[in-house]
């Protein structure tokens, strides 16, 4: 039997600082991590690529991480890939895929421990 699975770990810094918000029934933490990687050009010089990602953290996690997760702290996060889906005011359908954090490590800036 084959499972599925959905695990990520990146590693990137915060764009903004994180914010809360609640919904109905938990708190939901927000916020967007830039990753950075080189690649090689056709005549063998490197340039920077940035990759962004929204992540979401739920709960009494989410309360107890907010004031460290400032913008340009870096952090390890591992977590779970999630495809939001919603139709717009226009009749359009949408979607976007979110990092759901589990874990949250805090690896640099001014409140790395």
């Amino acid at each position: 039997m084959v499972v599925d699975m959905n695990v990520l770990t990146i590693v990137g810094q915060l764009t903004k600082d994180a914010e809360m918000t609640h919904n109905k029934i938990f708190p939901v933490l927000f916020f967007t991590i830039a990753t950075n990687r080189k690649r090689k050009n056709q005549d063998g010089s490197f340039i920077a690529e940035a990759s962004f990602f929204d992540v979401n953290v739920f709960g009494k996690y989410a309360e107890t991480m907010i004031d460290r997760l400032k913008k340009g702290v870096k952090v390890i996060i591992v977590g779970e890939l999630k495809q939001e889906r919603w139709t717009d005011n226009s009749g359009v359908n949408k979607s976007r895929v979110v990092l759901i954090a589990n874990s949250i490590q805090v690896i640099g800036g001014e409140n790395a421990q």
